[in-house]
């Protein structure tokens, strides 16, 4: 049975229907693009894809190889790396160009946020290689307007420059160490102020020397007669120490070995055994091989040897110390080999190559080296020295040779270059003679000239020059560089700082600033960061800024650089297009990212944050440093995650990630929730997003159903949500059914997240539906108007201008306005008005469809009124409302009074005016219609009323008289006069203190 049953079980789940699983379609792509390097079919190109990681497009199309991608902000174009040369084009790859001619190699370029600047990585020859450095181009024309400066405590590489949204700093990727610079040479080698015109400032510089001559070419001098038999064999056991002791003080030094002999002695004259070497081995070898000669007591010329070795046997370096360390046991015969070999002519070739001679003399007061105080004229100058040797060992020609060797005396000579409107003075003012390896104090007086610039910069460097060398060697220029300050401005000072880092956070920093004004009396300058705050790892300015009293503002900077230990590790750094601000944010994270390299980095766009590409994971940091958390590790499928980009809404990364040993996919990854990376696309690194924008357009109508000739507001609103600008051309179509509406036109551009309205009014004159189409290309909104059919009445309206009207001044104009509203046409068309006009009406006749007219009738403001003018429309023919038949308006003709508080007084009197109903504002001129009127006289009315004084002149016209007012500015109205006044002599008593007496 079961045999039988297993087919028939078959049958049964054959039979079954089977799920059908339909693949959802992907949402519709976001508005932006990721680009993206991809080698395929062994050419490497920029790509992109949408969203979705769909619509893959190749941009570059080149046989070359295309890599770095980077899109504007605005998302209309690309950079790109194209065999080592930063290109430009649209952002779709068409029409590319070089960013400039530069020959050098350039790569990884990033555009600055308002798209005029790009930063890029250049290669510069350093020795034999080259080391990359971060420049700034205008993409205009290529020109270079920056470099980031590496701090001068640093040697480094800089690349992976990344723009903040902001574009006030540059993320960059720094391998940097310290520099172990060697001990200075000069005390305070750079000076940096600002000093008034006419003023002095005092410097003091310390100029070390050194114990054993710079950089020193040596050449030992040995006589090989057969008495030179220590003194050989000493040089022989001892030049090894010699050189490496010479070599610990000066790890320059190179030794040459030559030997004389007797005039007798053919051949060894004069022998070079050794050129100038810095091989211990090899200048030991050939002192080695140095022989005596047979003859004891030979005539030695040792001054044709010096001049041998001051003309043509040793090729001494230009720049070096040169030293001749003549070992000899007797004077010199001369003239004995070319007739020439004096030891006058010996002086002047050791002079005219610039050597000093170190003599080592092995004889005695009778017969020895200096005898004849031959050595004693050598030596002179140039300045040599003169040491004794007692035979009796090795040790004790290895001991003369090097006290002869740190015996010579130095001179120090300063060469000052000053611009002009700059001296300086120096004391001593040199050259300076004294021992070698002790410091050398010169106090140097600057004066700044009357007539030098203020806002110029002046400069001096003075070269202290070693044993009348005809250069300086590096290490011993000083430069002083002086700001000419303003005459009215304080005039501020601080200095730069450079300190150790305390921790992580960098170090507490102090400094001192002082500031004047052009009195030269103190300030207290006020200075950002202050001193006492926490100065970050790396290069930070400093501004401080004095105010005097009378408002005037002086400033001055300084640089407080802040250093740590070294890692070898790569670090992302945060830098100012300028350089002038440099911080190592990686010594600021915290765990889990810290003490790891740091690459890669990438601002969110909102520039809070960076997204940093770290060993085995990609961290994201706050832009201070701070909040360090983890969003990608490497998986199995995506290892080695790096190289992130923000998505334009700041809430996901796209990076690339290897699977094995196959090429990098990208992925994306939510920054917040923790869901795991999704795979974007295959085959793809160096991601880079470009932003797109995305338009809506919706219409409105305001109200959407309207009477016949009735209004409605049509409103456009056109909205950018996307992540780029874009430019707008909007078309707004009006059916004929309606007219008038929004313009269209140019709109644009739309930032993202920006909404521009167009609205405009529509009159409804054709009864029905009518579409109105709005468009900015492609995307398109309509609204429909329902204009409703048309019914109509007879209307009057009313107005009466000016209102209120004041006697005396302009008529009051009546005007009555008839509208047919109605299609048909009305007769007998007469407007009845009661009390002024239209008395008994005022004809019209025929008044067609859609017809207006006016009535208009003037009342004279020759009295005052104050009532209500009712107007009636009437006509012959249909007119459904006729409650729009009847309009009222008031008339109002005010008449301005003049009060006197009194009616009689003397003369010399002032009189309190007070006027009412009066036109609010105008401007009123008073008087007296007899006697003198006070001039001007004119007072202004603010709400029409007015209170004012007015005199009686003393010896005025006696007798009765009224206050007057006139217009003189505002509103018109007729002269206006008080009651009657009566002036009395002065000497008269009111007639109510007559009656009582």
């Amino acid at each position: 049975m079961t045999v039988r049953a297993l087919p028939l079980l078959l049958v049964a789940l054959l039979a079954t229907p089977v799920p059908v699983t339909r693949a959802q379609p992907a949402p519709e792509p976001e508005p932006f693009r990721i680009g993206f390097s991809s080698l395929e079919n062994d050419n490497r190109d920029v790509f992109t894809v949408d969203s979705n990681g769909n619509a893959r497009t190749n941009l570059t199309k080149s046989p070359r190889g295309q890599q770095d991608p980077a899109f504007s902000l605005d998302g209309t174009r690309l950079a790109y790396t194209d065999e080592n040369r930063v290109m430009i084009a649209n952002a779709d790859g068409t029409s590319p160009r070089r960013l400039n001619n530069e020959t050098r190699s350039q790569s990884q370029p990033a555009w600055s946020p308002d798209g005029t600047m790009i930063a890029a990585v250049t290669r510069i020859p350093d020795g034999e290689g080259s080391r990359p450095i971060i420049q700034i181009h205008r993409v205009s024309d290529g020109a270079k307007t920056g470099e980031i400066p590496i701090p001068g405590h640093l040697t480094a590489d800089d690349t992976q420059p990344d723009w903040s949204p902001d574009g006030r700093t540059i993320a960059i990727t720094r391998r940097s160490s310290n520099l172990t610079p060697p001990p200075p040479e000069i005390e305070v080698p750079d000076t940096d102020r600002p000093s008034r015109r006419g003023s002095t400032f005092d410097l003091q510089q310390v100029v070390h020397t050194p114990r054993i001559p710079p950089k020193p070419d040596v050449v030992l001098l040995i006589d090989i007669s057969r008495s030179m038999f220590d003194e050989l064999s000493g040089v022989q056991g001892q030049l090894r120490d010699i050189m490496e002791e010479v070599k610990k003080e000066q790890p320059e030094t190179r030794f040459g070995v030559a030997t004389y002999a007797g005039a007798e002695n053919k051949g060894n004259v004069f022998k070079r055994h050794q050129v100038l070497t810095s091989n211990v081995d090899e200048a030991v070898a050939a002192v080695g091989r140095v022989g005596l000669v047979e003859d004891a007591n030979s005539t030695e010329v040792w001054a044709n040897a010096l001049i041998e070795t001051a003309t043509r046997a040793f090729e001494f370096r230009q720049d070096a110390s040169k030293v001749v360390v003549i070992i000899g046991d007797e004077p010199t015969a001369e003239n004995l080999v070319t007739g020439k070999d004096s030891v006058d002519n010996a002086i002047a070739e050791l002079k005219r190559a610039n050597i000093r001679v170190v003599g080592v003399d092995s004889g005695n007061a009778q017969r020895g080296l200096n005898s004849e105080k031959q050595i004693d004229r050598i030596i002179e100058d140039p300045k040599g020295s003169l040491q004794k040797y007692v035979k009796g060992g090795e040790e004790q020609i290895k001991t003369a040779i090097l006290d002869g060797i740190r015996d010579l005396d130095v001179t120090v000579t300063p060469v000052p270059k000053c611009d002009t409107g700059l001296t300086v003075e120096l004391t001593p003012p040199g050259p300076v003679t004294g021992p070698s390896g002790e410091d050398v104090t010169f106090a140097e007086k600057f004066t700044v000239s009357p007539d030098a610039t203020p806002g110029s910069t002046l400069r001096c460097t003075i070269e202290f020059r070693l044993n009348n060398e005809p250069d300086v060697r590096p290490g011993r220029v000083q430069t002083v560089t002086v700001r000419v300050a303003d005459l009215v401005e304080p005039l501020v000072r601080v200095n730069d700082v450079i300190v150790q880092a305390q921790n992580g956070t960098g170090a507490t920093v102090t400094y001192q600033a002082t500031a004047t004004d052009n009195q030269n009396r103190p300030l207290t300058p006020v200075c950002t960061p202050p001193s006492g705050t926490v100065f970050p790892i790396g290069v930070t300015r400093v501004t401080c800024t004095a105010t005097d009293a009378r408002g005037n503002t002086g400033t001055d900077t300084a640089v407080v650089t802040v250093t740590s230990a070294d890692r070898e590790d790569p670090a992302v750094w945060l830098v100012t297009p300028d350089g002038s601000s440099q911080i190592n944010l990686s010594e600021r994270f915290g765990e889990p990212c810290r003490d790891r390299p740091s690459e890669d980095p990438a601002w969110s766009p909102d520039g809070k944050s960076l997204a940093v590409a770290q060993d085995g994971q990609i961290c994201v940091v706050g832009a201070d440093g701070s909040g360090a958390r983890v969003v990608v590790r490497g998986t199995e499928d995506a290892e080695r995650p790096r190289n992130p980009a923000w998505l334009p809404d700041g809430t996901r990364i796209v990076f690339q990630a290897t699977n094995q040993e196959l090429p990098p996919d990208l992925w994306t990854v939510a920054v917040q929730d923790g869901t795991p990376p999704r795979l974007l696309t295959e085959n793809g690194s160096q991601p880079a997003v470009q932003r797109l924008a995305k338009l809506t357009v919706t219409t409105t109508a305001t109200p959407a159903e309207i009477p016949f000739n009735g209004k409605t507001t049509i409103e456009v609103a056109v909205v950018n949500i996307g992540f780029a600008p874009a430019p707008a051309t909007l078309t707004v179509t009006v059916p004929e059914g309606l007219t008038g509406g929004p313009a269209g036109g140019n709109i644009g551009p739309i930032a993202p997240g920006e909404r521009k309205v167009v609205s405009g009014e529509a009159t409804g004159v054709t009864a029905g539906e009518h579409v109105v189409t709005a468009a900015v290309g492609t995307i398109t909104s309509r609204v429909t108007v329902q204009v409703l059919e048309r019914t109509g009445s007879l209307s009057l309206a009313l107005s009466a201008s000016p209102q209120p009207a004041f006697v005396g001044g302009d008529d009051v104009t009546v005007t009555f306005k008839l509208l047919n509203s109605s299609g048909s046409t009305l007769t007998g068309v007469r407007v009845v008005a009661s009390a002024f006009g239209c008395d008994p009406e005022c004809a019209v006749g025929t008044l067609g469809p859609d017809g207006q007219t006016e009535v208009e009738f003037t009342i004279p403001a020759t009295q005052a009124v104050d009532r209500e003018l009712t107007g009636v429309v009437i006509a012959t023919g249909p007119d459904e409302d006729a409650q729009d038949n009847v309009a009222t308006t008031r008339i109002v003709i005010k008449q301005p009074t003049l009060t006197l508080d009194q009616h009689a007084g003397p003369l010399g009197g002032v009189v309190s005016l007070q006027g009412k109903d009066f036109p609010p504002g105008a401007k009123v001129r008073l008087g007296w219609t007899a006697g003198i009127a006070e001039t001007p006289g004119e007072v202004t009315t603010a709400d029409g009323t007015f209170v004012a004084q007015m005199l009686v002149f003393h010896n005025d016209t006696e007798g009765i008289r009224q206050a007057t007012a006139t217009p003189v500015e505002g509103t018109r109205f007729g002269e206006v006069k008080s009651g009657d006044f009566l002036a009395l002599p002065n000497t008269v008593q009111p007639s109510y203190f007559v009656e009582r007496g």
